[in-house]
């Protein structure tokens, strides 16, 4: 009877327990000591001087371009902004109505949606963003989500046939 108290070390879910922690300490060592840079390069703000002179005019001048786009479409019609400045995105797709589809809880282009959450919504929109419980941002209470991906793929589409890209 006294055997039977006793722990079984033999066990083969003691084995498969003990080889699952290994595994996963030997994982951990490895990852700190291999894959874990000391400064994250994506992360990293490039000061402005580390750019040449031509690519800031370039930019300089794209961002002009952008804004008469944005003058253009909104003449149209087909484009209604709900942060400050151009959106690349929207604008490259032809337009998009953010402010409405922020009132009707549609989605917003990824432009706009990180926009917001930098703090560069438009001022007509800037005062009915909140947060929620969570740390979301909300537009009159209702959470700011991004457009399904059903949506930006037809976006993306609409832009590749306005630019003559074709997609592969």
């Amino acid at each position: 009877m006294r055997s039977s108290l006793r722990p079984r070390l033999h066990s083969p879910r003691l084995h498969s327990f003990a080889f699952c922690l290994a595994l996963l300490g030997a994982g951990y060592v490895l990852g700190a000591t291999f894959h874990s840079p000391a400064v994250l390069h994506a992360q990293q703000d490039t000061p402005i001087s580390n750019y040449d002179d031509t690519l800031v005019q370039t930019i300089n001048t794209v961002y002009g371009d952008l804004q008469e786009l944005q003058k253009s479409l909104e003449a149209e019609r087909k484009h209604s902004s709900a942060v400050d400045g151009p959106n690349a995105f929207a604008l490259m797709v032809g337009g998009t109505d953010a402010v409405r589809d922020l009132e009707e809880d549609r989605g917003v282009d990824p432009e706009t949606f990180a926009a917001i959450y930098a703090g560069r919504a438009a001022p007509s929109v800037f005062p009915h963003l909140g947060t929620d419980d969570k740390g979301r941002v909300t537009y009159k209470g209702k959470v700011v989500r991004m457009y399904s991906r059903e949506r930006l793929k037809r976006l993306y589409r609409r832009r590749d046939l306005l630019t003559n890209e074709s997609t592969q």
